[in-house]
């Protein structure tokens, strides 16, 4: 979906600069300070040259706040909080008749299509949008112009930790990458992967191979030392076991991605295990 164009009809206005506020359903978190100091620079020099698109704030839910901005952003932050650091008192606005949702979809698209959003801050945009909207994935995902299976990707990423996110992030790695780490079901072996590929700067496809590596390592069972006649036949049985509690892992998994707060408890006893799945109705 492109921005919607500006209308001949629409004027450009002269806003005071604090009558602005930010979009609070902005994806972008993060602003590069060198960039942002470049483009003040820019704006002091040449003026402001696209103007920034606002629609009026609604009412503040605070009576005694008569000098609360006007006019929440659309779309340019970026210039408005360069123009900032440039010591302009006002700035070109368009004022457009949109509601929060249609704001919040603007502002991700125009960050979509800048190509320098992070893929985190886009999921959680995504997540956003369906959150206010109740719309279909399908529908979102074609009005963002991007494939279904690409929307729900992004959307797994959100089940990485802050930690895993922010530490991932950190060093650089790709969404690819990102979404390697995701398939390590254990929190630190997540850590310990994320630091690895980092530091041995691992491909996409070497980091899938890394988690398939750790996932298969997993496992509460403790071999105990065998008879060497019965050596073969317990070889045998800790495959067994391993791959019926990886099957098991996938299934929670799976279960939790589908929105079910799914448990798992795993215990020895008696010589055996004793395995209780919780799975919530509805």
């Amino acid at each position: 979906m492109r921005l919607p164009k500006r209308q001949k009809s629409e004027k450009i206005v002269q806003l005071p600069i604090e009558e602005l506020m930010p979009n609070p359903m902005q994806p972008r978190k993060q602003f590069d300070e060198y960039a942002l100091r470049s483009l003040a620079s820019s704006i002091g020099t040449h003026g402001m040259l696209q103007p920034i698109a606002v629609r009026r704030h609604e009412a503040t839910p605070f009576a005694d706040a008569p000098d609360a901005p006007t006019f929440e952003i659309i779309a340019g932050e970026r210039r408005w909080r360069a123009a900032k650091l440039a010591g302009l008192l006002y700035v070109p606005c368009v004022i457009r008749d949109a509601d929060k949702t249609l704001s919040a979809e603007l502002a991700l698209i125009e960050n979509l299509q800048r190509r320098n959003l992070g893929y985190f801050e886009e999921a959680e945009a995504i997540r956003n949008l369906l959150l206010m909207t109740s719309m279909p994935q399908n529908e979102l995902a074609m009005r963002l112009s991007m494939s279904p299976s690409a929307l729900s990707n992004k959307l797994r990423l959100l089940a990485l930790s802050d930690a895993d996110r922010a530490l991932i992030a950190e060093h650089g790695l790709s969404e690819r990458h990102a979404r390697a780490v995701l398939r390590i079901r254990d929190e630190q072996a997540r850590k310990n992967a994320v630091l690895q590929i980092a530091n041995e700067g691992l491909s996409a496809s070497e980091s899938e191979r890394l988690a398939d590596k750790l996932n298969g390592m997993q496992t509460d069972f403790v071999p105990q030392k065998a008879e060497k006649p019965e050596k073969k036949k317990r070889i045998c049985l800790i495959k067994d076991v391993r791959f019926f509690f990886n099957t098991l892992d996938r299934a929670v998994c799976l279960l939790k991605e589908a929105g079910f707060d799914a448990t798992q408890e795993r215990a020895e006893v008696n010589g055996g295990y004793e395995i209780r799945l919780f799975v919530p109705k509805g």
